[in-house]
Formats: structure tokens, sequence, C-alpha cells
């Protein structure tokens, strides 16, 4: 499924909701993409004092990709 995002207040609540879709805790994603918990609770309520590389880790752990296209107006 595809999700339009259109600000990081929006990303935040669906990274939490696809990590505990795959049955995932915050530490366990965070291991993985070698972050600690807070880092990931922090990308999850605000993904926008993030940086790119954190965020980037964090998708990659949990098998999510960023797609960029033309906005349909």
């Amino acid at each position: 499924m595809n999700y339009i995002i259109k600000n990081p207040q929006q990303l935040g609540p669906l990274i939490k909701a696809l990590r505990k879709e795959k049955g995932v805790t915050q530490a366990s994603a965070g291991s993985q993409a070698h972050l600690n918990q807070n880092a990931v609770s922090l990308i999850e309520s605000d993904p926008g004092s993030s940086s790119v590389q954190r965020l980037f880790n964090l998708m990659h752990a949990l098998d999510i990709e960023f797609v960029i296209r033309k906005r349909e107006l």
C-alpha cells in the first residue's frame, strides 16, 4: 500500500503504525537501525527533528522506503 505524506507530522505516526504492524518494538527496530530506543521514539513523535540518515536507517530496518513523485494537482 502507498501512503501520501505531505509533512513531517504525518510521517511519525505512519512509521509507528508500520513498526507495530510488523510486531517490532522500538528497541528492536532501533537495534537493527543502530539507534537506541529513545531515537526511535523521537523519530515517531517528531520526525522533523531527526536527521535524514537516522530516518533512513530506521526505514531500512522496517523494510519500508520513500517513493518520490511529482504531486498530482
